[in-house]
């Protein structure tokens, strides 16, 4: 771990399930005296984490989409004859060190944890009003999905999934360009299982004749310069 952190503090032996990624405590989580009851807590959070839909990933330098390094760890207060530096397997079964920079406290147990992507909607803040993959099922798809008086063309553009509905443009902005095709895949599994048949998925927009013309759309929509629209990422 890299970071000090204030874990939950109780008498005698106490077990505290910390949320950390890259090796770094981002927040305690939960907390009990024994070893069978932080593992029932633990437990309990894997299952909830099972409800992640559209997990974080990440490109590694060669392009290729990777899980996040989130982790749930417990930790407890350092006993007589409990070693600083423990090993414990990683996701590939693997035996990695770990100790703690707190010499009350060592690792105990961890275990793989996804975090659920956000996405910036155009037109909502892209920060504050963030959306998971859920709402946009929801609000563009789900809602009007069997009106067959709503079409729809479904198309990506470098880190942006270009959503038209009779004729208004929805966008919505991912932090690469994988993370936009997996996004597409993934809505596009989801409308053929619902048979949402006036929802036309169109491919990659980037070797299309017409994509000039969408240029100019998004431009139109953002107010953007034509620079900012054709990057692979994008901030506000």
């Amino acid at each position: 771990m890299t970071r000090k952190y204030k874990p939950i503090k109780h008498k005698n032996t106490v077990y505290n399930i910390i949320l950390a990624n890259h090796g770094k405590h981002i927040k305690t989580l939960d907390w009990s005296n024994s070893e069978k009851g932080i593992y029932k807590k633990l437990k309990r959070l894997l299952d909830k984490n099972e409800e992640v839909q559209f997990p974080v990933m990440y490109n590694n330098h060669e392009h290729v989409m990777l899980p996040s390094d989130y982790e749930l760890i417990i930790i407890k207060t350092k006993n007589t004859g409990d070693k600083k530096v423990v090993s414990l397997k990683d996701d590939y079964g693997r035996f990695t060190p770990y100790e703690t920079n707190n010499e009350d406290w060592v690792i105990f147990d961890r275990a793989p944890y996804k975090m659920e992507e956000t996405f910036w909607v155009y037109g909502y803040h892209p920060r504050l009003q963030r959306k998971t993959y859920q709402w946009i099922l929801d609000n563009f798809f789900i809602k009007d999905g069997k009106d067959k008086s709503v079409f729809k063309t479904v198309q990506v553009y470098n880190n942006k999934l270009l959503i038209d509905i009779n004729g208004k443009l929805e966008m919505v902005l991912c932090k690469n360009k994988n993370d936009s095709v997996r996004l597409y895949n993934m809505i596009e599994d989801f409308s053929r299982k619902n048979k949402f048949k006036t929802t036309l998925f169109m491919g990659d927009l980037f070797r299309s004749q017409n994509v000039k013309e969408w240029i100019d759309r998004i431009v139109e929509l953002t107010g953007w310069k034509r620079m900012k629209v054709m990057r692979l990422s994008t901030r506000d």
